[in-house]
């Protein structure tokens, strides 16, 4: 399924575009090269290719950044960071312990306040 679809919630409604095209292949060749958490000025991304035109640089990482796979930092600084889209869950912990009020309240510690 793709296109957009909308979720309401109790004070919001939001569409939430699924089924994001792929990445194109230039994309695909500057991500590749781009090393998680280092930041890469214009300069930077031009060595990767020195005969892409700043503009064309641009367009590039304004798709990676609509697909989530690089952030801005600072000015015109780009890092590869994939991050999860806000509308997924994230993963629950399978893990769970009952608590009781007991369990969440220091009762010892403030004895004197309840008398």
């Amino acid at each position: 399924m793709s296109g957009p679809q909308e979720f309401t919630g109790r004070n919001a409604r939001a569409a939430v575009i699924t089924g994001m095209p792929p990445l194109s292949e230039y994309a695909r060749f500057i991500l590749e090269r781009m090393e998680p958490g280092r930041q890469y000025e214009p300069q930077d991304l031009r060595a990767f290719d020195p005969d892409a035109s700043i503009e064309r640089l641009r367009e590039t990482m304004h798709e990676l950044w609509i697909s989530r796979q690089v952030e801005r930092i600072g000015y015109s600084g780009w890092r590869r960071h994939r991050s999860a889209p806000p509308h997924r869950p994230r993963p629950v912990s399978r893990e769970m312990k009952e608590v009781t009020p007991e369990d969440l309240f220091d009762h010892a510690t403030f004895v004197d306040f309840f008398k």
